[in-house]
């Protein structure tokens, strides 16, 4: 059943005695004028319907649209350790700056994909879990921030292996006809101290993917990171071993190692390279959502039909009863 739904114009505690009293009053005229009794009849109701459109009376405003989703489960892992940051990409700029614009150009070559952002340095988690919004994964690569130097521990690059391979079953279960593909984003630093462990058991739950790597043979420096973006009164990291400012350095040896064990390929990034990746064909999925907006489909504008009708013959019977008495005949002239 529809909902009707009233906006007056005027507050109900004046709305509802002002229209009474005049109904009450139209009734007692038409009771003690017999003669013009269905005149006041036709008044009253006239006050009555004018009362109702004052209510604005209307019915919400239920949308039917149709979102086409590939069914495509798209995974981006990204390295946020303090190596990240390191200014040696295109020229001097920050490594996470190259993730989010290839990220960026990414998510341009498959918009009805489900993404979701996957973050690690010491621990990893999941920024944005699986999505159809664009516009918060695009926000939550806006935000994308490093970990804090004072708390930095070393990290391992396979850090994120068990978390993503939760992820992955689990949308496995959830959505079992759908590809999944991963992109591992990172410069392959490891911290530790120790080798990396392989990252395992990935390769058979996904169905393609890539690792890309960032950062250059030459290194780069680190700022220190305090949980925000900043250009002031911000010191560069410094090797204890040498006291001068830290150097970060790609090791794609470790990258790929990384893409062999997931059975993807490696691919060096540099700024300005096209990204290029050939999705798998997927169906798409049409869904059709229905959702109640806070739009109001007015019909006052019905209701004020009759009341202008009432007005035209009210107006009729005024000028016949003005000429019944003379007054629109003009003065007349003497004999």
């Amino acid at each position: 059943m529809t909902e009707l739904v009233f906006n007056p114009l005027l507050p109900w505690a004046a709305l509802v005695p002002v229209t009474v009293v005049l109904i009450a009053g139209c009734v007692t005229l038409a009771v003690r004028t017999r003669g013009r009794r269905m005149q006041w009849i036709v008044r009253s109701t006239a006050v009555l319907v004018l009362a109702l459109a004052f209510t604005r009376p209307g019915v919400p405003v239920t949308a039917v649209t149709e979102r086409s989703e590939a069914a495509l489960d798209v995974f981006v892992v990204v390295d946020v350790t303090a190596s990240m940051i390191a200014e040696d990409w295109d020229g001097d700029s920050p490594r996470l700056d190259g993730v989010e614009a290839d990220v960026t150009a990414l998510m341009e070559q498959a918009p009805e994909a489900r993404y979701s952002l996957i973050t690690f340095a010491s621990t990893s988690q999941t920024v944005l879990p699986l999505t159809t919004d664009d516009s918060a994964m695009r926000s939550a690569l806006d935000v994308l921030r490093p970990e804090i130097t004072l708390y930095s521990s070393g990290s391992s690059v396979t850090a994120p292996r068990d978390h993503l391979v939760a992820r992955l079953e689990r949308a496995a279960e959830d959505r079992p006809d759908s590809a999944r593909v991963v992109f591992y984003l990172g410069d392959g630093e490891q911290t530790t101290g120790d080798d990396p462990e392989p990252m395992g058991g990935i390769a058979d739950l996904i169905d393609g993917g890539a690792v890309w790597g960032y950062g250059t043979a030459g290194g780069g420096k680190m700022k220190e990171t305090r949980g925000y973006w900043t250009d002031e009164d911000v010191d560069y990291i410094v090797d204890p071993s040498t006291r001068a400012d830290a150097v970060s350095k790609i090791d794609e040896g470790n990258l790929q190692d990384i893409a062999d064990d997931m059975g993807v390929d490696y691919v060096h990034r540099t700024a300005g390279s096209p990204v290029s990746f050939d999705f798998p064909d997927v169906d798409r999925v049409v869904e059709e959502r229905q959702e109640t907006t806070q739009a109001v489909n007015e019909f006052t504008w019905a209701l004020f039909i009759p009341l202008v009708a009432w007005l035209a013959v009210e107006s009729v019977l005024a000028a016949r009863r003005i000429r019944g008495l003379g007054l629109l005949s003009g003065p007349r002239r003497a004999p």
